[in-house]
């Protein structure tokens, strides 16, 4: 091999120009060398003591302990006429290995050399026994798995095997003593049913007297809570989002006993969102500001500075005015009033004609005060937390993230409105992938053309239920917050053994600092030095 030396390469002396062509085909032949014996021979006698440094420093070190972990056996000094010498040989440490070696002799017989035409890429299962079922793309989620998983739950094979039987209600003093994780699932007798063999429990939707109104909640077995929480919140459409939310979408297709402090617990218990999210600080006393439907009041933020993604996205503001004509305006209409910060691509005269030209009441936050545009500014925080779970190894694909993420928000309940931001702009809920996947209860057939005037009303109803129930929620979660917010701080004392997170907001040259985790560890408090550390 050979490589030529660049302009700082070539100043090296003769000693680390030997010892950096060492290193680069160390690195270059790694592949072949790994797990092998390697010897290296050289003509410069310094290189084979430079490893006897005492203090080594800088690029030398560097270089010498990549040299001390590579699988060399020895390192040897080659005289002029090509005859090495023994006694200048220097034995480096390293675990000796010949299983690579060995495997590719085995194999050698037994493979037959054949003649490569074209390389297909294509993954093909064929009939592969451990392939997963058409339909169900995650192991153990086909109706055959989860039926034989009831049976073999402790705590729901006695009672699915009396709703297949079809058996009364048995009394308390004839139900099997046992935990009370068993006891709830008895406790709702009433509500369970089986279909497809399946145990099921019946989830009303809105008001309890309205008894045909409900949805089937599939009784998930101990063994696969972990993979229902790994969907529903460590996965890019679930978004790392917190436990109210993460409830909201888990029990609209699944149900068990003790599910919130189950769904809590696993979320307070996630390192990364630890790591990320921030905790709540005391403010200024909270103002409100009520509207009363959608597109009333909109308010934006440029959400950076970001990586400059592959498909070259970036926010100038001719870009920014574009995109929110093209992707915000020309689909939702123009809102009543536009409010934002001071930043220059909102205040640019491009940006001002534009909301006089759609006659758009254009607001602004105070100077250096981003909590008179708070609304934006949570979401912002939100949105980052989630995209930085994603974005951990190649911060420059944010952008092919984002709608995954968006997704999740758009389809959680919002704690403000009471619904879904899907529900208060469309009138319904979409489908999720996980509903996909899952096996779904059988539901009578429904005509799937509905005549057009009875469509129509029936969503009109549906979105003036919502935004009454919006403006409600708005209100009462606007009063609740109000009053805990203008309180002042309560201290919280640090204590030896508590487990914390140390604050870093150092910044790293080449790391967004927008995507990366703000909290480190969790570290031990040993010792106090005052008692004055609150939280």
């Amino acid at each position: 091999m050979s490589k030529s030396m660049n302009i700082h390469e070539q100043a090296y002396c003769v000693t680390r120009k030997e010892l950096l062509a060492v290193i680069i085909a160390l690195k270059t032949f790694h592949h072949y060398l790994y797990g092998q014996e390697v010897l290296l021979r050289t003509d410069n006698a310094a290189v084979s003591w430079m490893k006897n440094l005492k203090k080594p420093t800088g690029q030398t070190a560097r270089w010498l302990e990549k040299l001390g972990t590579r699988p060399c056996k020895s390192c040897e000094r080659q005289e002029s006429g090509n005859h090495i010498s023994d006694d200048e040989t220097d034995e480096i440490q390293l675990e000796e290995s010949d299983f690579v070696n060995q495997e590719l002799h085995e194999n050698e017989e037994s493979t037959p050399r054949i003649e490569i035409v074209r390389v297909c890429t294509r993954s093909q299962t064929g009939n592969q026994s451990s392939a997963t079922p058409s339909g169900y793309c995650i192991e153990g989620w086909d109706p055959d798995s989860i039926r034989q998983c009831q049976l073999e739950d402790p705590d729901m094979s006695l009672i699915v095997t009396y709703l297949q039987e079809k058996k009364n209600k048995p009394d308390w003093d004839q139900v099997p003593k046992g935990t009370s994780y068993q006891k709830t699932i008895w406790r709702q007798w009433d509500r369970l049913t089986i279909n497809n063999g399946m145990l099921y429990r019946k989830f009303y939707c809105s008001d309890k007297d309205d008894v045909d109104n409900f949805k089937l909640q599939l009784l998930v077995p101990k063994s696969h809570q972990k993979t229902v929480f790994k969907y529903f919140h460590d996965v890019p459409s679930a978004g790392h989002l917190g436990p109210d939310k993460m409830l909201s979408r888990i029990q609209q297709l699944f149900y068990w006993p003790a599910m919130r402090s189950s769904i809590t617990r696993y979320c307070k218990e996630c390192d990364q969102c630890a790591a990320r999210k921030s905790l709540k600080r005391n403010k200024a006393p909270l103002g409100q500001y009520l509207v009363g439907e959608p597109m009333e009041r909109v308010a934006i933020d440029i959400l950076g500075p970001l990586p400059l993604t592959k498909r070259q996205n970036h926010q100038e503001f001719l870009t920014i005015a574009r995109t929110i004509v093209n992707e915000f305006i020309y689909r939702f209409g123009s809102p009543l009033q536009l409010h934002s910060d001071q930043g220059r691509s909102f205040e640019a005269k491009l940006f001002q004609d534009l909301c006089d030209f759609l006659k758009i009441d254009k607001t602004r936050s105070t100077s250096q005060h981003p909590q008179s545009n708070g609304s934006v500014e949570r979401f912002n925080r939100t949105l980052l937390s989630m995209l930085t779970f994603y974005c951990q190894n190649d911060q420059r694909n944010w952008d092919e993230i984002l709608p995954q993420v968006m997704m999740a928000y758009r389809s959680s309940v919002h704690a403000s409105t009471g619904q879904t931001p899907n529900m208060m702009m469309f009138g319904r809920n979409i489908f999720l992938p996980m509903e996909a996947v899952i096996p779904r209860p059988d539901v009578p057939d429904e005509p799937t053309t509905p005549e057009t005037d009875k469509y129509i009303n029936e969503l009109q109803d549906a979105m003036s239920k919502s935004h009454v129930l919006a403006r409600k929620h708005l209100k009462q979660n606007s009063e609740y917050q109000k009053r805990p917010y203008d309180l002042k701080a309560v201290k919280r004392e640090l204590q030896i053994g508590q487990a914390v997170w140390l604050y870093d907001a150092s910044k790293k040259k080449g790391i967004c600092h927008k995507l990366t985790s703000k909290w480190k560890g969790p570290y031990v408090v040993t010792r106090k030095l005052m008692t004055l550390l609150t939280l």
